[in-house]
């Protein structure tokens, strides 16, 4: 760029700052007026599923939205950015009703009240520290890490402390399909490769319980530090108050779990001085006087390219209601291939953040993935955040990423392959129905359902699954640096916790998607202080859409998706699985995981 075009750029900037500049004085001088409306506190609500990033809707969709959008990690993050700006706001009230909450992402809240925390003091080194108190209705398990986090915690007078630990029960259906003529048959590369064991199994192999044992090991130790740091507590007091409990709310409150019981019309009594209360208002109303504070966007951003659902060749696709084993969503090469060049493309990128939150699929379409985000790689750099589970093919589209940060009870690794189907012969022989095959080829049948592989055949499956593993694997010791010896320990379909995983190499930082973005920043040489916007990736009209964000309308989707839903409706309904799961045979799929909330 030439120094001309260098001098405009910068001339452009400064009277963009200092339009914004005399917007906030303006704003500043009005909501000097109105002093008797700010808010003491601002509250947020935390209810139903709690999704990291805020969905990205059509405009069209909009039109038919009622009431508020759910509160999103994303859209907190933001509106704690800017309440902890202004010098008079006392601190945060976060209500939890309900609120469906991970332990990973209880651990991104904790992360995010801390950094809040420090947001207010460097904006505001001679006002008070500003506070975050959050109110339970319900109190178990990832909520109370969530309230632990804060500097006060208040329950209802009837609300029970609930945290009973930790418990998992897969169930094993083996005996069940064979009563009604079913069988699968199953391949994997080791016995921790546990993905399908529902189906070939009838009963817990002992390493699917010793997986188990360890990642609740790992899963409840980090459970109790949180509450032990939080609360200030010495970790074996909290592992008493546990298995002590359920305690009721005066208990829980001698125990120092909880700092008061208040209804919630108490609250401003509660957190008000002796003679008034404290003015608690709703961000959306607070909003509108928070101190303003003129801050210029860098010219160069962030992209986001979230992965969510089952990975799948082809179009992502989304599926009201959800569907056995796939779920609610998928995500499809096709459409990750298009939004992955497309940043590539896009020059106000300076890197690309990639939000893997998936359990893996197709090995295909994971390879698929793979070599177009090593691509991108190339060209700007790419870091990694898991959400809750990032595992088998999850874990191998997110190799190509110079640092991969994810909580320490995100579920990661499960690096193996499976392959399997079901043998319904029995099923039709039970209801009298015949097949009459007629085929040409030796192995044309190797996938269909009316009988159990061959030896020969089972020879060439363990063929396919070895080849699939053994690239794995060298990818893996390629992106991780990680040497032959060590890859036996840590691979087979082994799971881990993102501390164990962190641990071992396969990971290389606990924290949250802002501990991501901020490494993302500093490789691609930009400020961390907040200035740099952090984007979904945008695809051409022309091309594919991106995945749709979980949390978009169901029910609004469009002709194209209906049509979509219909298509694998069908084939369901006769039988061919593969209409939804696409036409891959080789998985690498983490499933049947256990889920904490």
């Amino acid at each position: 760029m030439s120094v001309i075009g260098r001098g405009v750029i910068r001339f452009v900037r400064w009277m963009s700052w200092l339009w914004q500049a005399c917007g906030c004085v303006l704003a500043n001088g009005v909501r000097r007026v109105s002093k008797g409306s700010w808010a003491d506190y601002v509250l947020f609500e935390l209810s139903g599923p709690l999704l990291e990033r805020t969905p990205q809707r059509p405009r069209y969709l909009s039109l038919f939205s009622r009431g508020r959008p759910a509160l999103t990690v994303e859209a907190l993050h933001d509106a704690l950015r800017r309440i902890a700006e202004d010098p008079d706001v006392r601190g945060v009230v976060i209500l939890i009703k309900g609120a469906q909450v991970s332990l990973a992402q209880a651990q991104s809240l904790a992360d995010l009240f801390a950094r809040f925390r420090g947001w207010s003091g460097e904006l505001n080194p001679s006002a008070a520290a500003k506070e975050v108190v959050v109110y339970l209705e319900s109190c178990a398990g990832a909520e109370y890490v969530v309230a632990a986090a804060a500097d006060r915690v208040f329950v209802s007078p009837q609300t029970d402390w609930s945290v009973l630990g930790l418990r998992a029960e897969p169930i094993f259906l083996a005996e069940t399909l064979r009563r009604i003529g079913v069988e699968a048959e199953v391949v994997k590369v080791a016995p921790w490769k546990t993905a399908l064991d529902t189906f070939e199994r009838s009963e817990m192999s002992a390493a699917h319980r010793e997986q188990m044992e360890r990642l609740l090991d790992g899963w409840y130790g980090e459970m109790v530090a949180a509450i032990s740091k939080g609360r200030d507590k010495d970790e074996e007091q909290v592992r008493a108050a546990i298995d002590s409990a359920p305690l009721t709310a005066n208990e829980a409150v001698e125990l120092g779990l909880v700092d008061d019981t208040v209804y919630e019309d108490q609250l401003a009594k509660a957190l008000g001085g002796p003679k008034e209360e404290a003015r608690i208002l709703p961000y959306d109303q607070a909003s509108r006087t928070l101190y303003r504070r003129p801050r210029l966007r860098h010219r160069k951003g962030i992209g986001v390219i979230s992965l969510s659902g089952m990975i799948t060749t082809g179009k992502s696709r989304r599926y009201p209601g959800g569907l056995p084993i796939v779920g609610s969503s998928t995500a499809g090469s096709s459409t990750v291939q298009q939004t992955v060049r497309a940043a590539i493309q896009d020059e106000s990128l300076a890197g690309v953040l990639l939000h893997v939150d998936s359990g893996g699929g197709s090995a295909l379409a994971s390879d698929l993935m793979w070599r177009e985000l090593t691509l991108l790689d190339r060209k700007k750099p790419v870091v990694t955040y898991m959400g809750d589970v990032a595992g088998s093919g999850g874990y191998y589209v997110a190799l190509p990423a110079r640092r991969i940060v994810c909580q320490a009870a995100t579920l990661t690794g499960s690096i193996g392959v499976v392959m399997a189907k079901l043998v319904t012969s029995g099923a039709f022989n039970k209801i009298g129905a015949k097949g009459f095959p007629v085929q040409r080829g030796e192995n044309a049948d190797l996938y269909a359902s009316d009988g159990p592989w061959r030896p020969e055949q089972r020879e060439k499956i363990e063929e396919q699954i070895a080849h699939t593993y053994g690239n794995f694997k060298r990818l893996v010791g390629e992106a991780r640096q990680l040497g032959p010896d060590s890859l036996e320990e840590l691979c087979g379909g082994r799971v881990w916790t993102g501390r164990q995983a962190q641990m071992h190499g396969l990971v290389d930082e606990i924290g949250s998607f802002a501990t991501a973005v901020d490494r993302l920043c500093e490789l691609a040489s930009l400020p961390t202080d907040g200035t740099v916007p952090v984007v979904p990736v945008k695809v051409s009209e022309k091309r594919p859409r991106p995945p749709v964000s979980e949390g978009s309308l169901d029910l609004l989707a469009g002709r194209e998706e209906f049509a979509e839903l219909t298509e694998a409706m069908l084939g369901v309904l006769q039988g061919d699985v593969s209409a939804f799961m696409g036409r891959e045979h080789v998985w690498m799929l983490a499933d049947g995981l256990p889920k904490i909330r």
